[in-house]
């Protein structure tokens, strides 16, 4: 639809003029802190006044950025469950889902999946861009300032790729799974909802609530196994995220004792680190 496309094409926009402000502010940082460096007040005061109008255009740039990426979520999420509600009563559909069990759960997968499909996929859309842009804008930072630091991010950013897939393989299958029996266990809640009457009238409610604790042990017991995962992967991403403030440092520090960059320098350095990070 013609909505959609200009929401896109303004996400898109925004995007790349939110990774422009990024680079700005960059620029102000290493200005800020060589002039403190210097002991200039005259450069200080002046980085201050273009920090506030670089601040001033900034603000309004990634608040709309997200206003407009949350925006096209819901509309997408919107006409994608209209479409699916639409195929979910076409040529009685939803009888023969019933029927045939073929899809489990089907009121999970119009109301939760589709929210999840829809806010997932434009999340990693958008932020796959992002990363595309910034790694072509703070590239050109880094290789500028010292070639051999985006030789080193490149080599620290592979090796925790690699890592982290390895460790964390497991979480895809386990968050998967926690789906099935959350939704499980709602379907239980609700039959019992559903059928209180004639189960009040047999005396069934110690069967049914038997059936209704199985599923919610189920669904602990992997909702346990997902935070052993989620620990096992932490181990190595907080030991990652704290290395990244010694690297940096630790590559560019040569040139900066022997005087040939300034402390500001060094800060953009970090700054651009992080951000392809």
């Amino acid at each position: 639809e013609k909505t959609a496309k200009v929401l896109i094409a303004i996400v898109v926009g925004l995007t790349l003029i939110n990774s422009a402000v990024s680079v700005q502010f960059s620029y102000l940082s290493r200005d800020f802190w060589t002039a403190l460096n210097q002991k200039n007040p005259e450069e200080f005061n002046f980085v201050l006044q273009k920090f506030t109008l670089a601040l001033l255009a900034g603000v309004p740039v990634s608040v709309s950025y997200k206003y407009y990426r949350d925006k096209l979520a819901l509309q997408w999420r919107g006409w994608l469950s209209q479409r699916v509600l639409d195929m979910f009563q076409t040529d009685r559909a939803y009888y023969l889902l019933e029927t045939r069990k073929e899809v489990d759960n089907p009121d999970q997968r119009v109301a939760e999946d589709v929210r999840a499909f829809t806010q997932v996929s434009l999340a990693f859309s958008i932020t796959l861009l992002k990363s595309v842009i910034d790694l072509a804008s703070f590239s050109t930072i880094l290789l500028s300032i010292y070639p051999q630091l985006f030789g080193a991010i490149i080599v620290y950013a592979s090796f925790g790729t690699v890592c982290t897939v390895t460790i964390g393989k497991r979480l895809v299958n386990i968050n998967f799974e926690q789906l099935q029996r959350e939704a499980d266990f709602r379907f239980s809640l609700m039959r019992m909802r559903e059928n209180a009457e004639s189960i009040a009238f047999y005396g069934g409610e110690g069967i049914e609530m038997t059936e209704i604790k199985k599923r919610l042990d189920r669904s602990l017991n992997n909702f346990w196994d997902l935070i052993k995962a989620q620990r096992n992967l932490e181990f190595f991403t907080v030991a990652y995220s704290y290395m990244v403030q010694i690297i940096p440092g630790a590559v560019i520090s040569p040139l900066f004792f022997a005087g040939k960059i300034e402390l500001g320098v060094v800060s953009q350095s970090y700054g651009a680190f992080n951000h392809i990070l």
